[in-house]
């Protein structure tokens, strides 16, 4: 079952709030093919504009944040 992680994090030069989507599957026991569907600034989907180093951040970025969220709240909540 597909399921999604949403935060809000800075990024670019001007240090701009996106909402970061992060999909993730969770079979009961464990959650898989976790990644980053969606970035959202001022309601448009700006995936695409970001260079390949700032989306690997952000990707760092989601998985150590979805890393945290997993330890405190039961996957069943989320």
């Amino acid at each position: 079952m597909e399921n999604k992680y949403e935060f809000d994090t800075t990024a670019g030069a001007g240090s701009e709030v996106v909402t970061i989507v992060y999909q993730y599957e969770y079979d009961g026991e464990t959650s898989y093919n976790e990644n980053i569907e969606e970035i959202w600034f001022e309601g448009r989907n700006v995936i695409g504009l970001f260079s390949d180093e700032q989306f690997k951040e952000l990707e760092m970025e989601a998985a150590m944040r979805f890393q945290h969220h997993k330890l405190n709240y039961k996957m069943e909540d989320v």
